[in-house]
């Protein structure tokens, strides 16, 4: 049984994608969830047994938990999981909380971007109707990583993927891809209207 590690979301309200993570329940996967209480003590992942003693093929995360995802893979060493999921992440939160008027001094102040990840697969999720962080923060991310392939998907939902439909749909997807064993280096897929599964070569 191939097992993911789960990164929540702000809050880490584990309502948030539950449809989506049932299905990938029922396709087989074990789904174990990141045991750390955002911005809570200093960001240290090279401290976190999950991260350190990882055993997970792939990590999935959305929101503020992929952009831990994505800092903490590198701390994985040679655990570092097969494959990473990032769901509408952040590339910097200091730019974020410029753009969108937060205060920062309760939260971890980290920046993905600035991190020089290699992974085997990689896929970033966006939301064509997110309201909370601008898409180009997940592009960055995808084009910032060395990595083999790459998957880009857009889904026609909000940033927490409220819609029940297009969760099971995205979870199909990356299923799929995960069967498919990914593609030919440096290829990259654009899912365009996620309801109809449309595929387009880039």
């Amino acid at each position: 049984m191939k097992k993911i590690l789960f990164w929540a979301g702000r809050g880490q309200n584990l309502k948030i994608l539950e449809n989506f993570r049932n299905e990938l329940i029922k396709a087989g996967f074990k789904i174990e969830y990141i045991n750390i209480k955002y911005d809570e003590g200093e960001l240290l992942p090279n401290k976190w047994k999950q991260v350190s003693d990882n055993n997970a093929d792939w990590w999935i995360g959305i929101s503020l938990g992929a952009a831990l995802l994505y800092y903490s893979a590198n701390y994985a060493k040679e655990n570092k999981p097969k494959r990473i999921t990032l769901i509408n992440p952040f590339s910097s939160r200091k730019i974020l909380s410029e753009e969108k008027g937060f205060d920062l001094s309760n939260q971890w102040e980290f920046s993905p971007k600035n991190c020089m990840l290699n992974i085997d697969n990689m896929d970033v999720v966006l939301s064509t109707y997110d309201t909370k962080i601008p898409m180009y923060h997940g592009i960055e991310l995808l084009n910032k990583t060395i990595c083999n392939n790459k998957k880009i998907v857009f889904v026609d939902s909000n940033h927490t993927i409220d819609n029940i439909n297009a969760q099971i749909e995205l979870s199909d997807i990356l299923i799929e891809n995960e069967s498919s064993n990914g593609g030919n280096d440096n290829e990259r897929y654009n899912y365009c209207n996620i309801y109809k599964l449309s595929l387009i070569h880039i």
